[in-house]
């Protein structure tokens, strides 16, 4: 399963300084309809194309849980099947047959994609409900999906070493355990399916060489096989950074420390947060390299909004020289003094390229069913995106829109300084 998508830094850094030409805007073909269970379908008929893609997709992750990881697990619950279907078929249904199936949850939502040969589409079509809608909540399967959500955060460690104070700061709702998991009855499990998982509670998202009607037929016939039940209204969980100096002791290893610089703002206009969201994609990771002592600093830069609230930080990680109260404030005046690296920005140049990467990325979305549904449900998914929802405010910011946020904004003390260290240097 892919994990909620944290950093697309490197990934859209590429794309903006990748040559190309424009390709002309194509017009928006998704036609979209609430059938008479509040159902919500978004399809793109392809004729002629030989896949068909499929996306559920529901408005609830880690930002509705109670309970840490409940959303996850019932992610991972439903491939495991249900009336009567099992991950057996959905395997039999997918990739044997040439296609695939993936899901993923993140802190908005729950996400559920099968991609089939369109002459396998009806029945891969039958198995996506099933499961979807009556997943099987036995025993035997709630027992063995905890040791595999438990599983993957094992495997995510070695990946979280490096981005610690990012992740534990800016992401906090990723650090779910084993307890948390292990806390879940299945009727908590349950209950929280039942709630959420309501037709009036998700959008699917169809491209392919299909046919609607009998598309709609079918979805129209959709319930929650354990009963209806009316959706609460979604609350935003915003968090607050913690405020001045905060310090923690990890097992980093092989990093000696590292240092998170974190501003918290309320009230951001959609300018504003487009300069700092640029600000974060051109400086995701920057590199300072001193090759004749083989040492190298790294700065990155990340940038969060949830509701209300935004979040940007610039992080420094030490990986060769202990820590000191000296190296301390040493790499807290370099990483204020980093604030300069952004003046040297042209934001009206690469304002320009990022358009055309979005403009691109757009135009490659009709190529394909799979490209155009993917893209369909980026816009869905995530608020941080830049899609073309984004071009409106993206093509109006300039030079002294970036001028004045590091003027207004990040010429100030920030939020907090937030210190990790070693504590076991020199060991595993």
């Amino acid at each position: 399963m892919r994990k909620p998508k944290v950093f697309w830094l490197v990934m859209v850094f590429m794309m903006i300084f990748t040559s190309y030409a424009v390709a002309a805007k194509p017009p928006e073909t998704f036609k979209k309809v609430v059938l008479g269970n509040g159902l919500t379908l978004m399809y793109r008929v392809m004729k002629n194309d030989p896949m068909v893609s499929m996306y559920a997709v529901f408005p609830i992750g880690m930002n509705t849980e109670r309970q840490k990881g409940i959303a996850h697990l019932i992610e991972h619950l439903v491939f495991r099947g249900g009336s009567g279907f099992t991950f057996k078929d959905i395997l039999e249904a997918t990739n044997r047959q040439g296609g695939e199936f993936n899901g993923f949850t993140s802190f908005y939502s729950t996400v559920f994609n099968y991609v089939v040969p369109k002459d396998k589409f009806d029945n891969a079509f039958q198995i996506f409900n099933g499961s979807i809608w009556q997943t099987d909540f036995s025993e035997a399967n709630v027992s063995l999906e905890r040791k595999i959500v438990v599983h993957e955060l094992d495997m995510d460690y070695a990946m979280r070493i490096p981005y610690y104070p990012i992740f534990h700061y800016f992401y906090a709702e990723n650090f779910y355990s084993k307890e948390t998991v292990d806390a879940m009855t299945i009727q908590n499990i349950k209950d929280f399916y039942q709630t959420y998982y309501q037709p009036g509670n998700v959008t699917y998202v169809i491209a392919g060489d299909i046919d609607p009607k009998a598309i709609i037929a079918k979805l129209e016939q959709i319930q929650n096989g354990y009963g209806p039940k009316v959706v609460p209204k979604g609350v935003l969980n915003e968090y607050n950074l913690p405020h001045q100096d905060a310090v923690e002791e990890r097992n980093l290893y092989p990093y000696q420390y590292q240092v998170l610089m974190g501003y918290q703002f309320i009230g951001l206009s959609p300018t504003d947060r487009m300069v700092l969201k640029m600000l974060s994609y051109l400086y995701g990771r920057e590199y300072k390299v001193d090759y004749q002592r083989n040492e190298s600093n790294v700065y990155n830069v990340v940038d969060r909004s949830l509701g209300n609230e935004d979040y940007f930080g610039i992080y420094y990680l030490e990986s060769r020289h202990p820590y000191s109260d000296e190296e301390y404030q040493a790499v807290k005046n370099n990483m204020a003094k980093f604030i300069r690296q952004f003046k040297k920005v042209d934001l009206k140049a690469a304002r320009k390229e990022f358009v055309r990467a979005v403009e691109k990325e757009r135009a490659s979305s009709n190529q394909s069913a799979v490209d155009a549904v993917e893209y369909e449900v980026n816009r869905l998914t995530d608020p941080d995106n830049i899609t073309v929802d984004s071009l409106e405010v993206l093509e109006k910011i300039d030079n002294q829109d970036l001028q004045r946020i590091i003027d207004k904004y990040l010429s100030g003390p920030p939020t907090t300084w937030i210190l990790v260290k070693n504590n076991n240097p020199g060991g595993e």
